[in-house]
């Protein structure tokens, strides 16, 4: 019995053409994951779902396109089911191996990307992927997914191919690839983008863009938001992207959770709005639902926020939450929230010196040991 189940659909082709007419810029696979035990009230809820919205036909992205209307109303009947999102984006326009070339190599290449992630995450998982091409290149998906990416024969993971007109699920995904296609793809680009991507932000785990130099802006920062300063922004962001490619694949469980933490703020400042503060609770939600863990909000701030500061990240915070700083104003509200407990720790330290050297006669000064001769240079500044 599989713990967790994955369901991939994807968008887009394999044609790497972009002067012929239908080849997508963009390639799509989004893996909608499910606890397995939640999987008859999800499926019965979908099934409501499609009759209200597709009658007597299947859940297509093709058969909303451009009504975006109604695509929210979709989305949002999709929040209200226990589920999340991992996908990637791959910019096929920097797709320049010969391999890429031939359809079957493409596909396997495109869909181990994801297969990769989800087993690596998830020692019990079965994956359920849509059908593609004919029986030969079925078969030799399935042994390329159990050769490369299932790690071991006592593994119970799984791997297999269903047709989407029987799997409520599959179609589910192939809604939210279609989705992010018009987000992502220059062709199918909506007004809306971020209404869609912050409609199901909630459901998100992650969305991966390949290669990893891709790193789409779903708005024009500069022009949309006001106290945009690309200067530090650019900063903000390399210091992430630097710290999230030299740590994403430790061993350590913290480290994780902070690369968890770092990948969730992008995402956010590049996709949704880069000025604003993202709560605490979401953060942790994020790590609790990728790892299946119930961290503390003391374990949050001391071994992922604190460890990422002292690794040199710049996180802005408030009392709204935190995030990447796009602005001089993010940097003084992070300065100002983090004074307000600064000072007054401080002025009571401060009060504690005086109080022993009066009543010492300036014989004990508490500031005088090594250890603490920087509060000294606090105290003259």
């Amino acid at each position: 019995m599989n713990n967790q189940i994955a369901y991939i659909d994807e968008f887009g082709n394999s044609g790497l053409d972009f002067d012929k007419n239908g080849v997508s810029k963009v390639f799509i696979v989004t893996s909608v994951i499910i606890d397995s035990r939640s999987l008859t009230d999800v499926e019965k809820s979908l099934e409501e779902i499609r009759k209200k919205y597709f009658q007597t036909g299947e859940m297509k992205s093709s058969k909303v396109g451009a009504n975006d209307d109604r695509r929210l109303k979709i989305l949002l009947e999709f929040n209200k089911l226990e589920y999340t999102i991992f996908s990637i984006v791959v910019n096929k326009r920097k797709l320049v191996s010969e391999g890429f070339q031939h359809k079957k190599s493409f596909y396997k290449f495109l869909h181990s990307l994801v297969d990769r992630e989800l087993f690596k995450i998830f020692p019990d998982l079965l994956i359920v992927a849509d059908e593609h091409g004919d029986n030969q290149f079925k078969n030799s998906f399935i042994k390329y997914i159990q050769k490369n990416h299932i790690p071991d024969l006592f593994n119970q993971s799984e791997f297999k191919l269903s047709n989407s007109r029987s799997e409520l699920l599959v179609q589910m995904a192939d809604i939210i690839s279609g989705t992010l296609a018009r987000c992502y793809d220059e062709d199918k680009l909506s007004k809306r983008s971020k209404e869609f991507l912050e409609c199901i932000n909630p459901k998100i785990s992650e969305i991966r863009f390949w290669p990893k130099d891709y790193k789409p802006f779903t708005f024009d920062p500069e022009k949309d938001f006001e106290k945009f300063d690309p200067i530090i922004s650019q900063l903000s962001m390399n210091l992430a992207d630097q710290f999230i490619n030299k740590n994403e694949r430790s061993n350590t469980p913290s480290i994780l959770d902070q690369c968890t933490c770092l990948k969730y703020l992008l995402f956010y400042f590049r996709n949704i709005n880069p000025e604003k503060f993202i709560s605490t609770n979401e953060l942790i939600a994020q790590i609790n639902n990728k790892y299946n863990k119930n961290i503390s909000m003391h374990y949050f701030r001391s071994k992922v926020i604190a460890k990422l500061r002292d690794n040199g990240i710049i996180i802005s915070s408030s009392n709204k939450g935190y995030k990447l700083p796009s602005s001089s104003q993010d940097l003084f509200e992070f300065v100002d929230h983090s004074n307000s407990y600064i000072q007054p720790m401080i002025d009571r330290l401060l009060k504690c010196r005086n109080q022993i050297k009066l009543a010492t006669k300036n014989k004990i000064d508490i500031f005088d040991s090594d250890e603490f001769r920087y509060l000294k240079i606090l105290r003259n500044i």
